[in-house]
């Protein structure tokens, strides 16, 4: 089940719900583009929680339909946003009956993130410059009309135990990394983990937080759950080999760009310098501009680009 070392995904995914257990299922895009997000579900005893939703309004009515294959939609109780990115929390306006829950620090870096108007307008408009260019190239075939933004009702820190019908599920505060605070899914009587962004599989993990040694840690967190089948947010599923893999590779781009960083090079020289090194066959090698950036944050260099729009234009400026 590891990832292979190659971009083999399709771009136009076709998702379905796939059994992973007696009583966990994923919603598999099988996708390594942006916006082609992968959930889950854990249904028992008449009820049911759901792991993120989708980026738009109808992506997450597919979602919903294949989950009415399982249980009644008014089962759904429980949605967890395993961080609050567009394409995770954007369909919550269709769980209208749900508990929404994330982590303390993920919700309070909701508050940052681009709304869906914003994006709009931006893919809308002239793209002039390479970073505009980027945005419309990857999110200008999605259709977000009528969303409304619905933030989590509930939050936690830690570890939080919840019971689903006769199922123990474990919400794990993963602390920032992809975002300023990832949250993953544990079903320990199943050794299943709904990862979301803390995990990519076929294509570069994307650093938002400016902290790479949060991913890596995230990493082995997960890995420290004793699961056996990973979620990823993005991509295909994961063992536990495959989960191995990405954080060897947070890791050696970590080392790597500490090392340029100690050496006074310049951030964009370095950047460049990692995506030819460390890009190996995985989808979207630009996002590794986030993870050096990242590295040299935590290198204690000043006049580090951060916040979204710097990022996008950082991996603009690694795109052919």
């Amino acid at each position: 089940m590891s990832t292979p070392d190659l971009h083999s995904a399709s771009p136009t995914p076709a998702p379905a719900l796939r059994r992973l257990s007696d009583v966990t299922w994923a919603w598999m895009q099988d996708s390594d583009a942006w916006g082609y997000s992968n959930a889950g579900l854990i249904a028992s005893q008449g009820q049911a929680l759901l792991v993120d939703t989708q980026f738009t309004l109808g992506a997450t009515r597919q979602l919903l339909t294949a989950v009415e294959d399982v249980c009644p939609l008014d089962a759904v109780g429980t949605v967890v946003s395993t961080h609050q990115n567009g394409d995770h929390t954007w369909g919550n306006q269709l769980l209208p009956q749900a508990e929404i829950i994330t982590s303390a620090a993920g919700a309070a870096g909701g508050c940052h993130e681009m709304g869906p108007d914003q994006l709009t307008q931006l893919c809308r408009s002239p793209a002039e410059g390479k970073a505009p260019a980027y945005v419309v190239e990857h999110f200008g075939h999605f259709d977000f009309s009528d969303v409304t933004v619905i933030p989590p009702t509930r939050t936690f820190e830690g570890h939080e135990e919840i019971k689903i019908g006769g199922v123990v599920v474990e919400l794990i505060d993963l602390g920032a990394g992809h975002s300023a605070g990832d949250v993953a899914v544990h079903v320990p009587d199943h050794r299943v983990v709904f990862a979301g962004d803390a995990l990519f599989s076929g294509g570069h993990t994307i650093v938002w937080s400016g902290s790479v040694s949060g991913c890596i840690r995230a990493c082995q967190t997960l890995l420290d759950t004793g699961a056996e089948t990973f979620v990823p947010g993005h991509g295909t599923l994961l063992d536990r080999a495959g989960v191995a893999a990405v954080r060897d590779r947070l890791q050696a781009v970590a080392d790597a760009a500490t090392s340029y960083a100690q050496r006074g090079m310049p951030l964009a020289d370095a950047a460049r310098l990692i995506k030819t090194d460390h890009a190996g066959t995985w989808a979207h090698p630009e996002r590794l501009f986030t993870q050096t950036a990242a590295a040299y944050t935590e290198a204690g260099i000043d006049g580090v680009p951060s916040g979204t729009w710097a990022m996008v234009e950082g991996m603009a400026a690694l795109t052919p």
